[in-house]
């Protein structure tokens, strides 16, 4: 399936989605297994032949031959399912063996061809509560119907059929070829033309045409279904009426209805009253098929596609348990979690058909800007945005229990007609209408879509909105305008720091989950988590997720001299992408020389030794970040330290030098001086750093130098750099 980014709106009806897979060439055996649940064959019937339950008759005799699937031309790929052959007195009946939801709201699509033009009899689809071997008599009965008196020119020749009543406990939408004339035949109530007829009789009493039982008719005046063309039909069934079905009312009470088009034309658009729970199905469940027959007259009766869509599927949920709605092939699924101390919840999931035009409107009275996604390819359905309802129906007034839910959808995503496709800002938005068995109905006034509460939207993979609340409407968007991209800390590299090349520093860094500018007043959240935190440069980049989103390590590139720049790119699972960069530098190692002289050479207790030192960078280049460092010796304490960076070069042929002070502490008994950054020492430039620390003498050393005690103080230089000079330190000593 492919997701576009534009818009649409419209309502009732699941996506028909079936992309047939595998398809094997004429003369192959079909695989024997059943995979599918619900009926999906499109474009033909090669897979998943063993679902179906096939009836025939011949003349009065049970039949093996037909109903039977067959090439749709021999020799090319492709099966189509044969109800009766252009034989005379020939029955059939095809049922699904799986029943399906028919008490709530379901789409059907078939495409049938009747040839060559016999004229008789036509073929229905029809539900039932029956059994999966329930056919009707031939003829005019058209596999389902059957009554006594026969109409008028339909009476069957009682050794021609095997049955002499019809199906119970069904309703037909019945596609008669049988016109009045052909034969000399009139039918009771029949337009006398091809014609649409929906039949179901009172009381769950055996199916008849005749009119008692007779809900709607269409007549067509210049249409012959045995003219060999493939026809389509549409069955829609609405519990809840549409706003465009105004007339489904009985006694002035509104009644579900049915719907039939055929070949793009509406034949009931303001729908039939008719409640489906009528034809005996207490668990909400029957039999979905097809029949068809020849009398007299005959009719080559094919039916060359099917889908049948559920819009509403209803599970009772177990306490600490996960229960998965899946819709056409998983193209859409909704998995429902309860918590171990919840008590087991029915909740029903029911996809609606819309188009994005009107879902645009629902969603932009919050969220000015925001599209709904159109998902295209949902042969044999045109394109369309989907809102689904969740309600929990064992509960009172619909309120389901607090439970973890995940709603998803598998599609590939197109940015032909998406306006901003790097950065959708992609989300689901949930909301709640007035009336609690059907929240996906907007208020009067006010917005629909409060929330926008996202776990997953993926381009390319898939996209799955997540509650860890109430059921309620939801729908993906796009352009989402209240969602912010993912904030990053960069802790490690710091921003112009300097290392020391071949350094092994840390990468540390943090992509934060996105956050939105939704006022706290409205209920919202969860967000787009991030998807990934990755670095631009060095290696590793291992992420940890975390609450608060993605916590990153990983190495920085230290390899090469010079200027640096670490970028760290989040990209959430909108994939909106934030990128955050630090610069920093890298030194090639130098070599440092450390000097130093202390006065007076000879000092007694309570007197002051001055430390003067000097250090210089032989090079090759700067050393950058040079600190001295000198561990008094334990006798003494600090008094003072300081110094200057001293640059001197020749100008004119006269010596000028500039000072930068350099400043010392202590740490205990360890002074420390930032010295800061120096050139090669040159001839022609002379730079380094003079330093004076003076320190007072506490006591009698315990070292002796020969024959004397002395105090021996060593003192070391280093740098960023990596130090060519395996030990930069100088020692002066001072005897008692």
């Amino acid at each position: 399936m492919k997701v576009a980014g534009k818009s649409l709106l419209g309502v009732c009806a699941i996506l028909g989605l079936v992309l047939m897979a595998g398809v094997p060439a004429v003369g192959q055996s079909a695989a024997p297994s059943c995979n599918i649940t619900v009926p999906n064959y499109y474009p033909d019937f090669t897979s998943n032949q063993a679902c179906f339950t096939l009836n025939g008759e011949d003349h009065g005799n049970k039949s093996s031959a037909y109903p039977s699937f067959q090439p749709v031309i021999p020799g090319v790929p492709g099966t189509l399912l044969r109800l009766t052959p252009n034989v005379g007195y020939q029955g059939g009946s095809a049922w699904f063996n799986t029943p399906q939801p028919v008490s709530g709201p379901f789409t059907t699509t078939f495409t049938f061809q009747l040839a060559p033009s016999g004229g008789a009899d036509g073929i229905a689809f029809v539900i039932q509560n029956s059994g999966t071997s329930a056919l009707g008599p031939t003829g005019c009965g058209e596999g389902f119907a059957g009554d006594f008196p026969y109409p008028p020119g339909c009476t069957p020749i009682a050794s021609n059929s095997l049955s002499q009543s019809g199906i119970t406990n069904s309703l037909a939408i019945r596609f008669d070829s049988y016109s009045q004339g052909v034969g000399g035949a009139t039918q009771t109530n029949d337009p006398g033309v091809n014609n649409v007829t929906i039949q179901s009789c009172p009381g769950q009493a055996a199916n008849s045409i005749t009119a008692a039982c007779q809900l709607g008719v269409y007549a067509f005046q210049n249409v012959t279904f045995g003219d060999g063309n493939v026809h389509s039909a549409t069955v829609t069934y609405s519990p809840t009426p549409s706003s465009a079905q105004t007339s489904c009312t009985v006694n002035d009470t509104q009644m579900p209805c049915l719907d039939v088009i055929l070949d793009g034309t509406d034949l009931f658009p303001t729908g039939v009253p008719f409640d489906m729970t009528t034809l005996g199905i207490p668990a909400g469940t029957a039999y979905v098929g097809f029949t068809g027959a020849t009398g007299g007259l005959t009719d080559t009766q094919d039916i060359r596609s099917w889908t049948f869509t559920p819009q509403g599927q209803t599970q009772t949920i177990q306490p600490g348990t996960t229960a998965t709605y899946t819709f056409q092939n998983n193209a859409f699924s909704f998995s429902v979690a309860l918590p171990p101390n919840q008590p087991a919840t029915t909740t029903t999931v029911t996809p609606i058909y819309t188009t994005g035009a009107a879902c645009n409107a629902l969603v932009q009275q919050k969220y000015q800007g925001a599209q709904c996604f159109v998902y295209t390819n949902l042969t044999p359905n045109p394109d369309s945005a989907i809102m689904f309802e969740i309600t929990c129906p064992n509960l009172p007034n619909n309120q389901c229990n607090p439970f973890t839910a995940d709603l998803g959808s598998v599609y590939t995503f197109s940015s032909v007609n998406n306006p901003n496709p790097t950065d959708p800002y992609a989300g689901w938005l949930k909301g709640e209408g007035p009336d609690p068995t059907h929240p996906c109905t907007p208020p009067q006034s006010g917005s629909l879509f409060q929330s926008n509460q996202i776990s997953i939207f993926a381009l390319d993979t898939t996209t799955k909105g997540h509650s860890g609340g109430t059921g309620s409407c939801w729908v993906a968007t796009y352009d989402q305008p209240d969602e912010t991209l993912s904030a990053i800390t960069i802790t490690s590299p710091i921003n112009n720091a300097v290392y020391a090349q071949g350094a092994s520093v840390p990468a540390n860094y943090a992509c934060a989950n996105p956050t939105t500018t939704q006022v706290a007043t409205n209920p919202v959240g969860p967000y787009l988590p991030v998807a990934s935190c990755t670095q631009s440069s060095g290696t590793g980049g291992s992420c940890t997720q975390t609450p608060a989103g993605l916590s990153c390590t990983g190495t920085v590139d230290t390899s090469t001299p010079g200027p640096h720049t670490f970028t760290v790119t989040a990209i959430d699972t909108g994939v909106n992408q934030s990128s955050q960069s630090v610069n920093y530098t890298v030194v090639a190692p130098t070599n440092l020389q450390v000097g130093a002289f202390g006065t007076p050479g000879t000092v007694a207790n309570g007197g002051t030794i001055t430390y003067t030192i000097g250090v210089a960078d032989f090079g090759p280049v700067n050393a950058s970040g040079v600190v001295l460092t000198d561990p008094l010796p334990s006798n003494t304490s600090f008094i003072s330290g300081s110094g200057s960076n001293v640059t001197c070069a020749f100008v004119n042929k006269k010596l000028t030098c500039t000072t930068t002070p350099i400043t010392c502490s202590a740490a205990g008994n360890t002074v420390s001086c930032n010295v800061g950054m120096l050139a090669p020492l040159s001839i022609s430039s002379l730079n380094g750093g003079a330093l004076t620390i003076k320190a007072k003498v506490n006591s009698q050393p315990a070292t002796m130098c020969g024959t004397k005690p002395c105090t021996v103080n060593t003192v070391s230089a280093s740098a960023i750099n990596a130090d060519t000079n395996a030990n930069p330190t100088v020692t002066v000593k001072t005897t008692w």
